[in-house]
């Protein structure tokens, strides 16, 4: 392995109680109550437009004025966008640790780049991440492959070399698109994404070559 690649929201940030504030100030502009955490967590992961659409469509809110209803939402989390943010599990030590040792790092997320870029850099992670590839740094989005393979290209390295960690079907779906080992977390919404054996991972630190790690 001569790169990991990361996938954001629920991988390696639980940043569900943020993106649920600005979704809930939206839903108070429609005068529509407020949703709980867990509720609007199921439809994160395929980017800020589908994230409002699928909401809508599963809480009976018309979807009419959708493109200025994601802007709104998107402004909305461009102002707080860590505010409940945390690292999941040992990511912080684990991402260094991988650095250190000459490992490539990069981030492939269905978030828009700027936004990604921002919850890295305000959590501390950024410095150590070569490569973020978002929403909008190309034409397409996760499962398509293409994005991550473009991240793979930008770190200079082969399909073959990498791993990819993700949290939901959609990255599980991507990986095996682009030809990429991946990984699974054992945490939040990817304890529900069924996956082959050895495909789990319960913390970063088995990323780590030799023995510190399984990979």
């Amino acid at each position: 392995m001569k790169a990991a690649i990361f996938d954001l929201d629920g991988t390696l940030v639980d940043s569900a109680p943020d993106i649920a504030l600005a979704i809930n100030r939206l839903l108070a502009d429609r005068d529509v109550p407020a949703q709980d955490v867990s509720f609007i967590e199921r439809f994160i992961g395929e980017g800020a437009r589908t994230l409002v659409l699928k909401l809508y469509a599963a809480l009976g809110v018309d979807a009419a004025n959708l493109d200025a209803d994601v802007a709104r939402y998107l402004a909305y989390y461009r102002a707080n966008p860590v505010e409940n943010s945390r690292l999941y599990a040992d990511a912080g030590p684990a991402l260094a640790t991988l650095h250190a040792a000459g490992i490539r790092l990069g981030v492939c997320t269905n978030k828009q780049q700027e936004l990604a870029e921002i919850v890295l850099d305000r959590l501390g992670l950024l410095p150590l991440i070569s490569v973020v590839v978002g929403a909008d740094t190309t034409p397409y989005t996760k499962p398509d492959p293409r994005p991550l393979l473009h991240t793979v290209a930008a770190l200079g390295v082969g399909p073959d070399e990498t791993v990819f960690v993700g949290d939901t079907g959609i990255d599980r779906d991507c990986a095996a698109a682009a030809g990429i080992r991946c990984r699974i977390v054992d945490w939040g919404t990817g304890r529900d994404v069924a996956v082959a054996d050895g495909m789990r991972l319960t913390r970063f630190a088995d990323l780590l070559p030799g023995p510190a790690g399984a990979t």
